[in-house]
């Protein structure tokens, strides 16, 4: 009898304490919930790598760089359109050694996410057609830098 006795107040002490912890932490949504923005971390597809912050992205492209300085916030449908940055590369210095300064061209980025996939739209002030690119979240991306 002493046996049971002891056996109940433990898991009755168990119990407890589950409660307890389960109340003390914060509630946690759903990955499968609606999000409100684009989850952070590395992103990348055929010819591109993006690092996205809760301050923006950081996007690079086989032979150029870009960047957004903003949220990648997104609306009802998972959908963004935000300006940032565009700056081709060369594949090696300038022969004088100097360094170009240059912020590149104003772009636009439109994105539509789709669960743990991005397709990315960037168009490019001064260039006609846009570039398309499919992102996924986790992939480290496949470049080819210039040569």
């Amino acid at each position: 009898m002493r046996f049971v006795t002891v056996v109940l107040i433990i898991v009755a002490v168990g119990l407890a304490c589950t409660g307890q912890t389960k109340a003390s932490r914060p509630a946690q949504s759903s990955p499968s919930g609606p999000t409100n923005a684009v989850p952070t971390g590395v992103w990348g597809g055929e010819g591109i790598r993006m690092e996205v912050t809760d301050a923006g992205a950081d996007i690079e492209f086989n032979c150029a760089r870009g960047s957004i300085s903003q949220r990648l916030a997104l609306d009802a449908q998972g959908h963004f359109q935000l300006r940032g940055t565009y700056k081709a590369e060369t594949p090696a210095p300038a022969s004088d050694g100097s360094v170009s300064n240059g912020s590149g061209a104003t772009a636009i980025y439109t994105g539509a996410l789709s669960g743990s996939s991005l397709h990315l739209e960037v168009s490019i002030e001064g260039q006609g057609t846009p570039r398309t690119f499919d992102l996924v979240q986790g992939d480290q991306g496949h470049l080819a830098k210039c040569a």
